[in-house]
Formats: C-alpha cells, sequence, structure tokens
C-alpha cells in the first residue's frame, strides 16, 4: 500500500492497526487453525454469556445446557436461536452485568427488516470495526486516505472529508440533470464510489445519458446496506467501468461479517463471526444445518451484550469445503439473499429509493413498532402497515405520517393503518415493500 496509507493509520487508534496485521494473516491462515481459534473465542464467549447476562443464564439453565456443553461449532445447536423480537423484548436481561456505562453504545438498526430494533454495541469494538473496513478496502486495492465519493443517504463525516471523501447531493441525483452529476465526479475524481445500490443504479445512468465518458474512472465500486441486481451491476460496469466489491454485515454486529474478493466470492470474517446456515421457519426449534436457508450468525466480539445464534433475517448458501481461486483461505458463504428494497415511484415518475424512508421508521418510531410494511399501489398514495409494540394513537400515526410525507419531499400522501401481523411471503421473508406499480429503472 502506498504512502497515503501510512498517514492515515498514524491518525487513528493503535488499536485497529494490530487489528489489521491479524486480518491480513488470517487471510492465508490454515484453515483448521482459524477454526481452532474461533472455538476459543466462541468458549469464552459463552462462559462469559453464562456468568454476566441473564438471559443466556435463563435460556441455558431451561434448556439443561452448561457453558461447558459448548466446545466447538458444532455444539451450538445445543442452543436456541435468538430473534429480533427477542432482543427487543429482554434488552437488559441481555446486556452484560459486568459491562462498564462507557462500553455501552447504544444504537438504531437501519430498519432493512423491517423490524426497527435498539440495542448495545461494545465500544470496545470499534478497533476491530474500523480494521475490518481497511481490509476490504485493501482486497479492492485502495486505501483509507484514498480520494471516496459518498452516494448515500448520509453526508461524508468530518473525518472523510478530511482524508479526501466527499458526497453527492441526493437532490442532484434526483433532479434528473445527468451534467452535474458527471461535473461532481470529475471534480472529485474518487478513487472509490462507495454507495447504496440503488442510488449507484441513479448514479449510472445519469452518466449514460450525459453521452460523455468520464475522464478519470474509479479504481473500483464499493456497495453496501442492500444487495446489487444483476441489472444494476451491468449499468455501473457500463457507466464506470469499474470492478464491484462489496461488505456484508448489519450494524447490530461489530464489524463486517464477510467481504468479496476480486473474484466476486464472499468471504467470511473468522476472527469476529461463526455463520450458520440453517433450515426451517423462524422459531421453529427443529431447524438443521443446511446447503440452503436462515443465517444465524454469533457475534464473537461484542461481551456488552452478545449476540448468539441470532437471526438477521437474510437468506444465503453454504460454502462447503470449497477453496476460492482468489487464494484466500478464508471460509466461503456460497451465496447471499439480502435486503433489496423498491422504490417509490411519484405521480411525475420519479422514482425514490424506499431506503431513504428508513431513519424515520426505524429511528423516530423505533420504540413504537415491533415491524412495519410499506406498500404502494398508487402514485398518489404510500401506505404503511405496522405492528405497535402497545397502544398507537391516532396522534403518533399522524406524527410518523407527517415525518414519512417530508422525507419524500411532499410528494406522496402517506396512510399509517395499525395492524395485528404482517405475514411473510412463502419464501418466509417480509419485504419492507411490496408495490404492484412499475418498478423499472
Amino acid at each position: 500500500m502506498h504512502g497515503l496509507f501510512a498517514l492515515g493509520s498514524r491518525l487513528v487508534r493503535r488499536g485497529a492497526r494490530r487489528e489489521l496485521v491479524v486480518l491480513r494473516w488470517a487471510e492465508r491462515a490454515d484453515p483448521q487453525e482459524l477454526r481452532a481459534r474461533q472455538e476459543a473465542r466462541l468458549r469464552v464467549l459463552i462462559r462469559w454469556a453464562y456468568d454476566t447476562v441473564p438471559y443466556y443464564r435463563q435460556t441455558m439453565d431451561q434448556a439443561g445446557v452448561s457453558p461447558g456443553a459448548i466446545q466447538g461449532i458444532d455444539d451450538l445447536p445445543l442452543l436456541p436461536v435468538l430473534r429480533r423480537r427477542d432482543v427487543k423484548v429482554h434488552l437488559d436481561a441481555l446486556t452484560s452485568g459486568r459491562a462498564r456505562k462507557r462500553d455501552l453504545l447504544p444504537t438504531v438498526t437501519s430498519g432493512t427488516s423491517a423490524e426497527p430494533l435498539g440495542f448495545y454495541r461494545d465500544r470496545r469494538t470499534v478497533p476491530f470495526e474500523q480494521a475490518t473496513r481497511w481490509n476490504s478496502m485493501e482486497w479492492a486495492g485502495v486505501t483509507p486516505a484514498d480520494s471516496h465519493l459518498l452516494v448515500r443517504f448520509s453526508q461524508a463525516t468530518w473525518w472523510g472529508r478530511m482524508v479526501g471523501g466527499a458526497s453527492i447531493p441526493l437532490k442532484v441525483l434526483y433532479a434528473g440533470e445527468p451534467v452535474p452529476v458527471v461535473e461532481i465526479l470529475e471534480q472529485v475524481a474518487p478513487t472509490v464510489v462507495l454507495g447504496f445500490p440503488s442510488l449507484l443504479h441513479i448514479l449510472a445512468q445519469a452518466v449514460l445519458r450525459s453521452g460523455r465518458p468520464l475522464r478519470t474512472r474509479p479504481r473500483c465500486i464499493f456497495f453496501q446496506a442492500e444487495q446489487m441486481g444483476e441489472d444494476t451491476r451491468d449499468l455501473v460496469r457500463q457507466a464506470i467501468g469499474a470492478p464491484i466489491f462489496s461488505r456484508y454485515g448489519a450494524r447490530e454486529f461489530s464489524a463486517g461479517v464477510a467481504q468479496t474478493c476480486e473474484r466476486g466470492r464472499w468471504h467470511l470474517n473468522t476472527e469476529g463471526f461463526i455463520v450458520e446456515v440453517l433450515s426451517g421457519e423462524p422459531g421453529d426449534p427443529q431447524r438443521a444445518p443446511a446447503p440452503e436457508g436462515r443465517l444465524v450468525i454469533t457475534d464473537l466480539r461484542n461481551l456488552a451484550m452478545p449476540l448468539i445464534r441470532y437471526e438477521i433475517g437474510d437468506m444465503g448458501t453454504a460454502g462447503g469445503e470449497e477453496r476460492c481461486p482468489c487464494g484466500r483461505t478464508l471460509p466461503l458463504l456460497g451465496g447471499l439473499e439480502g435486503r433489496n428494497w423498491e422504490w417509490v415511484v411519484t405521480a411525475s415518475g420519479l422514482r425514490i429509493p424506499a431506503a431513504m424512508l428508513l431513519p424515520t421508521v426505524s429511528w423516530l418510531h423505533c420504540d413504537l413498532l415491533w415491524e412495519y410494511q410499506f406498500r404502494q399501489d398508487s402514485p398518489e398514495v404510500l401506505e404503511i402497515a405496522v405492528v405497535p409494540v402497545g397502544a398507537y394513537g391516532e396522534d403518533r400515526q399522524e406524527e410518523l405520517a407527517r415525518h414519512l410525507e417530508a422525507a419524500l419531499g411532499g410528494r406522496i400522501t402517506v396512510r399509517v393503518t395499525p395492524v395485528e401481523h404482517i405475514p411473510r411471503e412463502p419464501s418466509g421473508k417480509r419485504p419492507m415493500m411490496k408495490s404492484t406499480l412499475h418498478q423499472g429503472r
């Protein structure tokens, strides 16, 4: 890595650099040694959870499982799966009694699973999270100090701007005028473009509509938070002409759970997580390991609020014993079916990514809702069904509707309907958005 990486490294915590050294080593380590390290961390986590976390002590006692019974990954099925609703109901009981107040980092999920959730992360895992981000960027051939352009719903932080980051304003993307988009790209001249696939799709469309090739092209494209469809991949490659990389994870976890290499394969982060693929429906006690099914993830790093066998809500396929042609020895995730977001369509034909609405639901109303689902059958009206935690009066319904209408720029009327249950699809998933309108982009 070139000199800019050394500059960025001197400005961050020493712990992140130490973690990065280990992550680099793990890329080529013996798979059996990687598994042994996972299981050593697992045994420490299980003992800690039993001794300090009331929820796990009660759960394990009820199941007749002692901490010593969990010696390795193959023993994890002795423990029940932890669901999002369990976390919401038992937040205090899931928090370690030995966690110091300064170690608790209150966080709210983005709400992509249509089940908003508040929880605690462990502040001591921040260096590991930073190192994981650096590591994934290294795989793409860039450094934290390289110039980057954000194409997402939040702006660049002060740190990001200091080391060469910039954001493209959403109003520029939505205006539909391609020349300003291309001018920003050429002015920033980013080494890497990072963004949500739904917004990268709009960006690529603008570049192609401009009819002028980019004078300088990014070295890579990085997407996260939702899955990228083949139509968007093709469009981004055609418009920007850079290889595409990604990270997989969730706000609940200490760091990225998996990342893609130059061959496009998902490599698991064994230094932080154990990933299981299980068959069956949520809540089914008979679920077992399967080639394809629901992802259940154990975070080996969060001691403040351990997440052991946590069902994130995504589907995936197991990687088996196959090794990646890239030469890295980290285990593989065979495939990933994560979050794919729909679009809200206005009467003028403007398409707004439904993900724009997530902060409103998840941050402002997280404590009031079990789950929710948007539906659009008309360009004039957007409906949202909500399953309230308790009483949900008309004043709160009207408040939610106002917040959502403001997020949509006043272009659409929002109707809020409290319901007792939101059914899952035959696939077992509960999409955040359902629409009968044409979604073509």
